[in-house]
């Protein structure tokens, strides 16, 4: 299963995309890069340092989408960031899953999703709030780590695995082709792991060619700000008992990425809701802002006392092993109880919110 799976469903992408361009004439408007990295158990060395020496190739990059451990069971896990979500959405809504029921995985639609910067979950079934139909966010753990806490591009993971459990066979002579043929997917369904896998290819592959293709980038910025909205309550609750950090800065900072979110969802959104189509210059400008808004979250000096990751909506908590914090931090400061800290981080924090406003704005 680890990383076999995932590599298995990468070949087929490519067998996809290859027959797609050659017997079908498709071409992407954006380049679509396939990589597959060495070295991950021994500190994501291959996708970090492809990623730190070819900053020139990737610096205009629009998303990554990754995984890892693809196969290992029947339940559907995302880990997003909150601009790629509604693409997922339109996605599995597509693929119709609702239709495949649990016969095909163990929790259709559109799995169990979570934000990449915080872990929490993503509520998407509006008509029963009860189903954990979520989105997770990104900490560390897999090769992500580099495109997202580095460098500023949003990103994804997807998998299947068992639920709320790691296989027990990982990291053995035991994750074998028998184990993963036998056991490796849904329940009591030998040999499912192996349709998961090419369910996980037009999964890949459907995200992939919208991303390239599309006239306006699929980042959605509105459903990034509320997620901000989520991660300055979180702050909020966390300094209920102390008023030594101020956060009208942070609040005003994310008030103005809402409404300039909104503001450009509904000039770059005009082309496809009306017959007025937009000039070419006015297209650039809005891929421009969609595609690019992220790279302003990350921090010049980076985070306390860990300068590489640079996001200030999201990292790996310093003592939660791969799971993430939002607004990392303040939330780092916090925890210390560093509450002069925990204001710097707060003002910085604001200045790069701020900053992504400003961009949206152009």
């Amino acid at each position: 299963a680890d990383p076999n799976s995932g590599t298995a469903a990468l070949i087929e992408v490519a067998r996809g995309l290859g027959k797609l361009y050659s017997e079908h004439h498709w071409r992407p408007r954006r380049t679509i890069y396939l990589l597959s990295w060495s070295g991950e158990e021994y500190g994501l060395l291959g996708s970090t340092g492809w990623a730190e020496l070819n900053q020139p190739l990737i610096e205009r990059a629009v998303a990554y989408l990754n995984t890892d451990t693809v196969v290992s069971g029947g339940h559907l896990t995302v880990s997003s960031s909150p601009s790629l979500i509604s693409l997922w959405k339109s996605v599995m809504e597509d693929l119709n899953t609702t239709r495949m029921g649990n016969s095909y995985f163990a929790n259709p639609p559109y799995g169990n999703v979570q934000d990449a910067n915080t872990g929490w979950e993503v509520p998407l079934n509006k008509e029963n709030e009860g189903d954990k139909d979520e989105i997770r966010i990104l900490g560390s753990g897999s090769d992500y780590t580099v495109f997202l806490d580095h460098l500023g591009i949003p990103s994804m993971d997807f998998n299947f695995g068992k639920n709320e459990t790691t296989y027990g066979q990982y990291h053995s002579i035991y994750d074998s082709f028998d184990w993963m043929e036998n056991y490796g997917g849904i329940d009591g369904k030998p040999g499912s792991a192996f349709d998961l896998m090419e369910f996980s290819a037009k999964i890949w592959g459907l995200l992939a060619m919208r991303l390239s293709s599309s006239e306006i980038i699929l980042l959605d910025h509105i459903v990034q700000g509320q997620a901000l909205t989520k991660y300055l309550s979180h702050i909020e609750d966390e300094l209920k008992t102390t008023d030594a950090v101020n956060l009208q800065n942070l609040t005003r900072a994310v008030e103005s990425y809402k409404q300039a979110a909104a503001k450009l969802h509904l000039k770059c959104s005009s082309s496809e809701t009306s017959s007025l189509e937009l000039e070419p210059a006015d297209l650039d400008d809005c891929n421009e802002k969609l595609g690019l808004a992220e790279r302003q979250f990350l921090m010049e000096n980076g985070l306390p006392r860990r300068q590489w990751f640079k996001h200030c909506l999201q990292a790996p908590g310093l003592d939660l092993g791969y799971a993430a914090e939002a607004f990392p931090g303040i939330q780092q400061a916090i925890n210390e109880g560093n509450y002069s800290l925990a204001q710097e981080q707060v003002m910085l924090t604001a200045d790069r919110v701020l900053a992504a406003s400003v961009w949206l704005q152009g």
